[in-house]
Order: structure tokens, then C-alpha cells, then sequence
């Protein structure tokens, strides 16, 4: 079985430093071959900078995936465009920068691994997912030998919906962004491995990754308030999944949350 381990969003550059100093270890408790990260929220409500991407990356990521923030980090084009690790979502329009998914190595077997938008209450409005993941898998086909996606969506039921529409196609479908871990995690019938939202990367002392001060203003003044990161005990929301490599379907989902080291303060 290949151990695959997908992380929730990473909200700061500070909760990125956490899980890079934590994830070799990780990797080695939990008998890891492959991580996936999303780190479309890194620059906290902008994509990761370079040097936080390059961080993740040797910590311990195979990939980050990317969302709705990834393309604001303009800083990042040329990563984007020269390290296939590096994903922003795949319905982009093909002049964005970089690309939407990848195909790498783990323990000698070929893992593709796809970033997508959704487009129900979520900005920018792109092209559909569902025809998208369609012509990855149709463009790919017997180039690789499990499939991940992950879905960066607001709404649970195009999330859902996604992963009904990839069942047996594909080893699993994980939703991201909207940093709240879901009870649903499960093989689906034809053997897709799903859970609707992995949950978060931050401090658990704000809400969703942001200072709850700056949040509560918001909601009660109905002014713009300038938002700052959450600080606290840090953590990373995560889920398992245990892929066979011989069909390429999932035979079990595991949901862990981690323990982080609190990040240097600078």
C-alpha cells in the first residue's frame, strides 16, 4: 500500500515554518511515501512566498497544491512556471502561470496529483473542475499509477459531487479551503478514497487561522478591518489515505491532527 497524507491549508508563513520543522518526523511516525500540502494560504490570504515554498518543500512536501490565493503571490510566477511541485489550480486559463497537476515518483510508482477550483461562492470564476479533471485524466492516460485531486471549494456538495463524478477513476478526491476537518471521510463505492475538507495548518487560537479579535470586529462593526494571523498552539489537520498500488484504488481513510512545534518568532 502506498501511505499517502494530505494536509490541510496552511494559513502563515509562521504555521509553514512549524510544519517544515516537524514534517521529516511526521512522515517517519506515520510511514509516509508521499505528502501532498496545500499551501495556497501560506502568505496568510495570499499564495506562499518562494522562500516559504522552498521551505515545505525540503521539510518534508512532495507538492503543494494550490487555491483561490495561490496566483496573487506574483513573486511566485517563476516558480511556478520551473518547479513542477509547485501547482495552482489546473482550470486556469493555460496563459496563467505554472501548472495544474503533476505526475511524480513514490517508492517507483508513478502518483498524479491534481489541483482544482471549484466555482460555487468562490472567486475567481473559472472553467468546470469536472471537465477539467476530464482532460487530465484523459491527456495522462496510462502515464501514472494512482491519482489524487484535491478540490479547493466553498460548497460541500460540489465537493461532493466531484468525488461522485471520479469514483473508480481515481485513488482519492480531498476538499481544502474552507480549513474546518469534515466527519465524512470514506472509500466511495467504485473505490475513491474521499473526505470533503481536510481542515486547516495554523494556531489554534483564532478562527480559521485569523486573530479572533480582528475577526469578531468585522462581524460586529460591519467595517473593513485589517485581519491578522491567529496565534496559539500550532497543528495540522490531515487524513491517510492507503492506495493499492497494483489498481490504483483506495483501501482506507485515516483523519490524524499534529502536534507542531511553536515557530520562531521574527
Amino acid at each position: 500500500m502506498l501511505r499517502y497524507m494530505a494536509i490541510g491549508d496552511v494559513t502563515s508563513a509562521k504555521a509553514a515554518q512549524a510544519l517544515a520543522k516537524a514534517l521529516w518526523d511526521i512522515r517517519k511516525q506515520y510511514r509516509i511515501d508521499f505528502v501532498a500540502v496545500n499551501a495556497e494560504n501560506a502568505g496568510f490570504i495570499v499564495g506562499p512566498s518562494r522562500e516559504t515554498a522552498e521551505a515545505l518543500l525540503a521539510g518534508g512536501a512532495d507538492v503543494l497544491t494550490g487555491g483561490n490565493h495561490t496566483l496573487q503571490s506574483t513573486s511566485l510566477y517563476a516558480m511556478l512556471d520551473n518547479d513542477t511541485r509547485l501547482l495552482r489550480p489546473a482550470n486556469y486559463p493555460d496563459t496563467a502561470p505554472g501548472q495544474g497537476y503533476a505526475i511524480l515518483d513514490a517508492k517507483g510508482y508513478r502518483v498524479l496529483v491534481a489541483s482544482l477550483l471549484g466555482r460555487v461562492h468562490i472567486e475567481p470564476p473559472l472553467d468546470s473542475p469536472f471537465t477539467a479533471a476530464d482532460r487530465i485524466l484523459s491527456r495522462e492516460a496510462g502515464k501514472y499509477d494512482l491519482a489524487f485531486f484535491d478540490l479547493h471549494a466553498e460548497a460541500t456538495g460540489e465537493k461532493t459531487a466531484f468525488a461522485a463524478y471520479l469514483d473508480g477513476r481515481v485513488s482519492a478526491v480531498y476538499g481544502t479551503h474552507t480549513h474546518v476537518p469534515t466527519a465524512d471521510t470514506c472509500v466511495l463505492p467504485a473505490g475513491t478514497g474521499y473526505v470533503t475538507d481536510l481542515g486547516m495548518c495554523g494556531a489554534d487560537g483564532g478562527i480559521l487561522g485569523v486573530s479572533r479579535e480582528s475577526v469578531l470586529e468585522r462581524y460586529i462593526s460591519g467595517l473593513p478591518t485589517r485581519f491578522a494571523p491567529a496565534d496559539g498552539n500550532y497543528y495540522a489537520d490531515a487524513v491517510i489515505f492507503s492506495a493499492d498500488e497494483s489498481t490504483g484504488k483506495c483501501a482506507s481513510v485515516e483523519r490524524v491532527r499534529l502536534a507542531l512545534p511553536t515557530p520562531i518568532a521574527k
